[in-house]
């Protein structure tokens, strides 16, 4: 970037955006000597001992500002860097940052500080004009806020708007008939509740509506869902609505609209399993009350309620349990994940502009149906007739199947008693099954395809079209066309929106977030980074006689075991010292549990070590194949890993146990005791694999709390020393050693969980299969 004469500029404001961007680059700092816009603009350096001077005129035929004249050279340039320079506006901050904004629109304040130390040569830009900067750019991208109301479609004062997209209509039309609706609070300029309603296509979820309402009650809900029957839902068709029993919802399900088939309403057994937990607190509840709502039959819901040590509503059992539910109108949603899950692809919205949050569900939607739609094609194009989860549902029934007996009563009319035996049971006694999952899941089960097999009916011509390849393609084939340039728009002479006063935030800046400062995961255990390399020869010869001199004691033969001692055999034989043991068994006892190796902890680099073995671990365990595989390591740091960054599968954190008192700094807490006592999601194994599934498939840059140890707040408690040393070696490019296995850590590939803008494409470093052996 090079000042010269004769350099042309459109207008006085991009010559000055150019000339801010040149002095902020090259650390030349200016003030303005002249500013007139008609006429002339000049600059001088703002220390008087350098001559260093632009000037620039307008050119009266072309309207253009042209630079005319460059005085002397700039010998006295501050080549030092300055934390501030008067020209690093948040103007041009917010011009720089409009792209990368766009893209990520819940960047973090701080993050933007080190993103713009990144680009301008490591200017530190304050807390405030950072976060102008970002309102700024989300005012040129969007318009500010009150004309974020006046762009929505609806053409009155602003109340509430809602709206939905015909590609979503038409996607439903091949969905099972049921759906779930949820709300979410802005925390944004202005209050206000984004409600969301997505719907379930082969659990693939199909956002169908959305609205901005003033907050959730009775008039906004009844409002919302008549919206919804009538612009998504058919005339003709009946669906079922699965949701939380909030008393608008509760009141607008029971509306009857005129040439509209009534509403069938579902409570999310979720929800009412959390009341009962806060309502008694005992925890084994959360779990057996859901068991109790899944149960097929009345007998076994009776029998199961009965273990629930709470009393429970029993008011409404159509609504919340299947033993009741006669129409089966729930299909296979026992709660209202669907929208749950949607509703975390739109947190890092909520704190947007009216028009922007409108913006942003139709390019996803754009994305998400071409995506979809591409899958849904490789099926077809693969020859499947039905999609993975309906197939993997009839191989399993298929393989039940094989292990029923049938009994024809009436071939005319096919009744069938179907009979097997009770896996549980030791004495192989035989018990009758009725068949009530193809009622309640509109799918055929084990019984089905064993009466089916008796008469040579095809099985698969009684699955519902739902569930097909060819159905999950018409599903995502609607597609969408681009917006028109705003400048083709039709002329709009009506009125202009007004927000209420009422619903505006009195207090400045966004709302309060707890965050932790530290920076490696290590820390969540706080264990050493420096030191040495976790090394050493690893010679089995004779390694029996090195145990019985370590801890007293000979090992005996273990099997197949050629070397090594089994945490079972140390149970075994160290699992409880002697009450009047010696001081030399007492030693040995001790060893066995410590292992002599955190002895001398504090010599070597565990931290890397640990996460050296981690990663051969988890490269190993996307190899195995068979049903029992599993990864090695410390999972325990990853599951912490995962819980402070991705919302999926994370569980509530409660109250903290007391710490011991009268601890040093060193023995404090580390990061992981945020979550001593935590509210874990209780669900079945193979439906929290899917709901896993589709929460990961939605999950944005935006989604994930890329830095958790950073941002205003504090911990609650105060952490060991561990947790804050080492700091120097976070951001170290080198390898990771544990005995055998060398991994590399590179955190440049990874650079957003420093608050560092990524490079892309990073550095090519080999990781082949040579660094694996």
């Amino acid at each position: 970037m090079v000042i010269e004469e004769g350099r042309v500029l459109k207008d006085l404001p991009a010559l000055k955006r150019w000339l801010q961007a040149f002095a902020v680059m090259w650390k030349r700092p200016y003030k303005v000597l002249h500013s007139y816009a008609q006429c002339r603009y000049t600059v001088v350096y703002d220390k008087k001992r350098c001559p260093w001077r632009v000037c620039a005129r307008k050119q009266n035929i072309i309207g253009k500002w042209k630079i005319t004249k460059v005085v002397g050279a700039h010998n006295c340039a501050n080549h030092e860097l300055t934390v501030k320079h008067r020209q690093l506006t948040s103007t041009l901050i917010a011009k720089r940052m409009m792209g990368i904004l766009k893209e990520q629109p819940n960047m973090k304040v701080r993050t933007i500080i080190r993103t713009i130390a990144e680009i301008y040569g490591g200017y530190v830009t304050t807390y405030g004009k950072a976060w102008r900067a970002k309102q700024r750019a989300w005012q040129m991208i969007y318009g500010d806020w009150e004309s974020g109301y006046e762009q929505l479609p609806e053409k009155q004062i602003f109340g509430c708007a809602f709206w939905c997209f015909p590609q979503c209509v038409e996607a439903f039309r091949h969905c099972r008939p049921v759906f779930s609706v949820d709300g979410m609070f802005f925390i944004g300029k202005y209050r206000g509740t984004l409600l969301a309603i997505s719907c379930d296509a082969n659990n693939m979820l199909v956002p169908l509506a959305f609205a901005l309402v003033e907050r959730e009650n009775n008039d906004s809900w009844e409002w919302f869902l008549r919206l919804v029957r009538i612009h998504v839902v058919e005339p003709s068709r009946e669906v079922g609505v699965v949701s939380d029993r909030h008393q608008g919802i509760l009141n607008a399900v029971q509306e009857q609209i005129e040439g509209y088939p009534p509403l069938h309403h579902r409570w999310c057994t979720r929800h009412l399993a959390e009341n009962l937990l806060w309502k008694d607190g005992v925890k084994d509840n959360f779990e057996l009350f859901q068991v109790a709502a899944r149960q097929l039959e009345d007998y076994y819901f009776q029998r199961k309620l009965e273990q629930v040590r709470s009393a429970t509503n029993a008011e409404d059992l159509d609504k919340w349990t299947r033993s009741h539910d006669t129409s089966g109108w729930r299909y296979e949603f026992q709660c209202s994940n669907m929208a749950k899950s949607f509703n975390k692809l739109l947190l890092g919205i909520c704190g947007m502009p009216m028009n922007a949050i409108a913006q942003f569900t139709f390019y996803r939607l754009v994305a998400w149906f071409n995506e979809r739609h591409a899958k849904a094609e490789a099926l077809q194009s693969a020859g499947e007739r039905w999609a993975e989860k309906p197939k993997r549902h009839l191989s399993i029934a298929n393989e039940r199947a094989a292990t029923h007996e049938v009994q024809c009563f009436d071939l005319t009319i096919g009744t069938y008693q179907v009979e097997h035996r009770d896996g549980t049971t030791s004495n192989g006694e035989i018990q009758e099954s009725r068949i009530h999952v193809p009622r309640q899941y509109h799918f055929v089960c084990s019984h089905v395809v064993v009466a089916a097999r008796h008469r040579n009916f095809d099985i698969e011509s009684m699955i519902p079209h739902e569930f097909s390849v060819e159905t999950l393609v018409r599903t995502w084939s609607p597609r969408f066309v681009p917006f028109r340039d705003p400048r083709e728009w039709p002329s709009y002479d009506g009125p202009k929106y007004i927000v209420d006063p009422a619903y505006h935030w009195n207090k400045c800046g966004s709302r309060k977030r707890t965050r932790h400062k530290m920076t490696m995961d290590q820390k969540m255990l706080g264990l050493s980074i420096r030191g040495n390399s976790v090394i050493g020869p690893c010679v089995s010869k004779g390694w029996r006689a090195r145990v019985a001199a370590f801890l007293g004691r000979e090992v005996e033969d273990q099997g197949a075991r050629t070397s090594g001692v089994l945490i079972s055999w140390l149970w075994e034989h160290f699992g409880h010292c002697p009450q009047h043991a010696d001081a030399e068994t007492v030693g040995h006892y001790c060893k066995a549990w410590i292992m002599y190796l955190f002895v001398c902890v504090g010599q070597y680099s565990w931290g890397s070590a640990m996460l050296c073995f981690l990663y051969r671990q988890l490269c190993k365990a996307c190899h195995r194949t068979s049903a029992s595989a599993s990864v090695g390591g410390c999972v325990y740091l990853l599951q912490l890993w995962m819980w402070a960054r991705l919302p999926v599968g994370r569980p509530e954190a409660m109250g903290r146990r007391l710490w011991f008192l009268g601890q040093t700094p060193r023995r404090q807490p580390m990061w992981a005791y945020l979550w001593d006592q935590v509210k874990v999601g209780h669900t079945r194994l193979e439906r929290a694999y899917l709901d896993y599934i589709n929460e990961l498939d939605m999950l944005t840059a935006y989604s994930l709390n890329w830095q958790p140890y950073e941002g205003e707040g504090a911990l609650p408690f105060a952490v060991s020393v561990m947790c804050v040393s080492d700091d120097d070696l976070y951001r170290m490019k080198c390898p990771l050693v544990c005995f055998y296995a060398v991994e590399f850590h590179m955190p440049d590939r990874v650079a957003r969980q420093f608050g560092i803008r990524q490079i892309w494409p990073t550095p090519a470093i080999s990781t082949r299969v040579e660094l694996h052996k």
